[in-house]
Parts: structure tokens; sequence; C-alpha cells
């Protein structure tokens, strides 16, 4: 039975999450005030196939029934069944919202648990290996919520499509220094071990150089951790120029935008690859690399001979495409202003290219 059949007795906030939730391919249940199960959609029967969901089963004995079959994710409540329940039981009374991670046979999953003041709550659970989300959370700061974890993995996707259309090498990487995802250019970086290359045992991005490799790491990691919002760093290479990356906090909490250019690309170069990737008009490129760059509204508008208004304008226009685009506009300021910084550094005079 779909929630749209069982929603003339659910609450309307519980009915969105529920509906956002089974999108995702996420399990769904829905509890009335006496923590009786008003809903379960077919993935929560699939996932634990061993209750009846009928009108007598209550949040109390899906729990006896899932432990009893093995289906019991949290480690506590097997060894101290009884206790735990009781604690749930009080923390689903007492906690409007709680997002946490359970650890199954078949892998984790976020949770979260949302309560009406009438008392009627829903549980909803996504897989964390088969909506991806495993790929982009992990650790402590995994326990971010299904409804955010979805929105933010939406997010992200887009972001990738962006990316994809840059001619620069760009990819995102997560806080262990693994690649979520990165564009044809920086996988060709990567292959060719152009001054930092991919771990063939733990996948991370290491650099060539030793030295490097340290300054590498501490700049991740000072990014991730919010200690910078940015900064450069020079990468070695063996038969070519030195490289800048520049690497840039991602929307996304302990993912960073790595950023090249490897070929000297100059600001009208990367101007034509925004405009391709976000379809800017030529005048709304080069107000937001302007503005990336660090310029002021003024600073622009003399660049372009153009008044301060027309500029605003030029500027507002190009938040709006943003915000139609499935690109991040967060993130897009950061790009832009991490690409025209690396054409400022790497800019070789006459168009000379490495």
């Amino acid at each position: 039975m779909s929630i749209h059949q069982e929603h003339w007795c659910i609450p309307e906030p519980i009915a969105e999450i529920a509906s956002v939730t089974g999108a995702a391919g996420g399990a769904i249940l829905v509890f009335d005030r006496e923590d009786r199960i008003l809903f379960a959609n077919d993935e929560q029967r699939k996932l634990m196939p061993c209750c009846e969901y009928g009108a007598a089963d209550t949040y109390t004995t899906l729990f006896w029934t899932a432990l009893k079959f093995g289906y019991t994710g949290n480690p506590s409540a097997k060894t101290d069944p009884e206790g735990w329940l009781v604690r749930a039981i009080g923390a689903r009374l007492n906690c409007q919202n709680m997002d946490f991670v359970n650890r199954y046979a078949w892998g984790a999953m976020l949770v979260s648990h949302f309560r009406l003041e009438n008392g009627v709550s829903i549980q909803a659970r996504l897989d964390m290996r088969k909506t991806g989300l495993e790929h982009y959370f992990t650790g402590p700061g995994s326990e971010i919520g299904v409804t955010r974890a979805i929105r933010l993995r939406e997010e992200i996707l887009g972001l990738e499509v962006a990316l994809d259309s840059l001619g620069l090498a760009v990819a995102l990487i997560g806080q262990d220094r693994k690649v979520l995802h990165a564009n044809s250019s920086f996988k060709d970086m990567l292959s060719k071990e152009d001054g930092l290359a991919l771990s063939p045992i733990s996948s991370e991005i290491n650099m060539i150089d030793m030295c490097d490799e340290f300054v590498f790491q501490q700049a991740v990691e000072n990014v991730t951790s919010g200690s910078l919002p940015s900064t450069y760093v020079p990468v070695r290479r063996r038969q070519h120029d030195p490289l800048i990356l520049a690497i840039s906090a991602a929307v996304t909490p302990g993912v960073v935008v790595v950023a090249a250019a490897r070929f000297g690309e100059d600001v009208k170069a990367i101007n034509t690859a925004l405009r391709e990737a976000l379809g800017l008009s030529i005048a709304e490129a080069d107000v937001v690399t302007g503005i990336g760059q660090g310029k002021s509204v003024s600073q622009v508008a003399l660049d372009r001979g153009i008044s301060e208004g027309s500029t605003y304008q030029h500027l507002h226009k190009a938040k709006i495409k943003l915000k139609k685009s499935s690109f991040v506009a967060p993130d897009m300021a950061g790009i832009a202003s991490l690409v025209t910084g690396i054409a400022a550094i790497t800019r070789v005079q006459g168009g000379r290219k490495h």
C-alpha cells in the first residue's frame, strides 16, 4: 500500500518526509501516538519481512521480532535488549528528531526519527551503499539525517555534471583524500602521474614529491576541518613547470573542491569554460569571474566600462541562472575564485603551453 493511499490518516509533515524517502528508495515506518504501526512501505517490508505489520503490531513487537530473526542493527540491543528498549522508547517519546547510523548484517543504514506534537512519528531508513551515500558520507559526520542526506546527494550529483563540462582539471575529494568525483582532465592527470597519482593500495591521492605530499595533506585537513576556506598548493612535476592546485571547501561537509589549470589557461579561457558549463552570457561570466578574483563591484564595472547598476544586473541574472541549473551556487563562486586564481598564477605570457 502506498503512502498516498494511507495519507488521509497521516499528517502532512510526516507524509512529506515519507514521500521524499520513498522516492529515494528508503524504508518507511509511521507510528501513531501509542506507537502502533500505521504504515510500512514495500521497502520496509522487504527489509524486515519478519513482521506482518498488522493492526496489533507496535514499535515494541517489531523490535522483539527483529531481534529474534537477526534484523537488529544496534549492538547494545543484542547484549541488553530489555534495557535498550526502555531507553529507545524514552528517547522516541522525548526527542522530536533523532539521526543516527545503524549497521545491519547487509550494511550501514542512515536512520531518522521525527515525532510531531500529537505523537505521530516516522522512522525513515536509507541504505547508505545502495543510495550512494556511503561513498560521500563516512565517519562521525555522517549522521546528518535522511532528508538532508538526500538533498546533499542531489547537490553533489548536480555538481558532478557541471564539473564534467569544465575544461580544467577539477575533482571532489573527501577528507580521507579519496576521489569522490573527477572530470576527465583530472583523471588524465592522475593516470599520467602528472605531479600527483592515485595510490593503488588505499585509492588516496598522493603527490609524487614527498615534500609536496606533506603540504597537500595539511591543506586538505585545514580546509575540510574549516580552519581555512581555501588554499593553494604548488606541486612539482618531473617534466613540466610546477602545477598549482587550488583547494576549497565544498557545500558538503568534509568534501573539498580541487582545481588545477594544467596548461596555463587565462581568464578568457576560464570564462569560456564557465559559460559552457553554466550557461552564462559573456557579460555575466565576466562579472562572476571578476567577483571570484576578489574584485569589488565598482572595480568590475570600471574594468568592463559599464555602470555599477549594470554590473549588479549581470550578477543578478547569473544567480538566477545558477538557481535554475543543476549546479550548486555556493560551489560555483568557490570554483570561479579558484580557477581565476590559478589562471593568474599559471598564466604564461604569449600563450605558451607547458
